[in-house]
């Protein structure tokens, strides 16, 4: 405990990752030590240990480098990571294939879409989904992962007291009532800064074996993704699309420098040498209802409100949550269903 309160001192007065403190703790391998040399310049000074027990009410905990729950992805020297504070399971090595989904905050709905197809069949599959918890592919990929009801990690750019004053709040307790965790290299108190980011990608990059870029424009932090992992030695996919539409245009840009070409989830499978099977899928009684009608025989959406009794907006949201399930897919303006599964 001694040295987790340390290491939350430390954080507080030179924010994450810095290099003094990586030198010393190199050197001594204690951050009790490091906090002995380092406290005569601490700009913060507070009552460490009720901050730690703060902490712990708020239901996280501090992983440091020389325990056996700090993911094995974070220990080598190139991320440069001492310490990350945890939400939800704390222990992220019993999450073995991890991949990451991310991309642009502004997507089309498309995009949104597919990244929640991607995550879904993923996850539903035995992959632990890792992404950045921002609106727009991020969340699309963690709200996939929840659709199918698996764990997945978010790497948050703030402290946990932040986002639990966020909108986003009620994804973080799903993703931690499924069992998934929630992560973040700055204590409590730290703002969501501009500059936080691109230093929270490497840590999305470095946890997963793979990265997948759904949508991406040329100047995207999810390229900056990409462009550690590269720099860790793994493989980058990216999903092709239109050279007039600039949410690809880093998609492209990636795919011509050698990023392999992607254009759906079997193929992720394929390479974590899974064989997609027949899954049973549960549907809410609206969803079971148009489900039927679909599998009955393809209908538009004006078909399905006149003869379903329902409102164009329930009928959207369902056929959105059906076609994430991968039960049904649009042709010529009408939708047909997928015979490969069990309801």
């Amino acid at each position: 405990m001694e040295e987790k309160i340390s290491y939350l001192a430390l954080s507080y007065n030179f924010k994450p990752p810095n290099k003094k403190v990586l030198s010393l703790y190199k050197k001594y391998k204690s951050f009790s030590k490091v906090f002995q040399l380092l406290e005569s310049e601490f700009k913060v000074k507070l009552d460490w240990e009720k901050e730690y027990l703060k902490l712990k009410n708020l239901g996280g905990d501090i992983i440091l480098i020389n325990e056996k729950s700090f993911p094995e992805e974070l220990k080598f020297n190139q991320t440069f990571v001492l310490g990350i504070f945890v939400l939800g399971e704390i222990n992220l090595n019993k999450f073995k294939e991890k991949v990451a989904i991310v991309g642009t905050r502004k997507p089309t709905k498309i995009g949104e879409k597919t990244a929640k197809i991607f995550s879904y069949v993923l996850a539903k599959n035995g992959l632990c989904i890792v992404s950045g918890l921002a609106y727009g592919i991020d969340l699309a990929a963690h709200l996939g992962s929840l659709e199918a009801k698996k764990e997945n990690i978010a790497v948050i750019g703030s402290g946990f007291d932040f986002i639990l004053k966020d909108p986003r709040k009620k994804y973080v307790e799903k993703i931690i009532e499924i069992g998934g965790s929630i992560v973040s290299e700055y204590p409590p108190k730290t703002p969501p800064l501009n500059y936080h980011f691109p230093l929270r990608n490497r840590i999305i990059a470095a946890l997963s074996k793979i990265v997948i870029i759904i949508e991406a424009p040329e100047k995207s932090g999810a390229l900056i993704t990409a462009k550690f992992a590269l720099e860790y030695g793994k493989d980058v996919y990216a999903l092709p699309g239109s050279i007039y539409e600039k949410n690809y245009l880093g998609n492209l840009k990636l795919i011509q420098e050698g990023a392999f070409l992607l254009i759906s989830p079997e193929e992720i499978l394929e390479t974590f040498g899974i064989r997609k099977n027949k899954m049973i899928v549960e549907l809410e009684a609206n969803e079971e209802k148009i489900y039927k009608m679909i599998k009955e025989k393809p209908r538009s959406i004006e078909e399905l409100t006149k003869e379903s009794g329902l409102d164009i907006s329930q009928i959207l949201k369902i056929i959105t949550s059906l076609e994430i399930k991968d039960l049904i897919f649009a042709k010529e303006g009408k939708y047909y269903s997928n015979e490969n599964y069990n309801c």
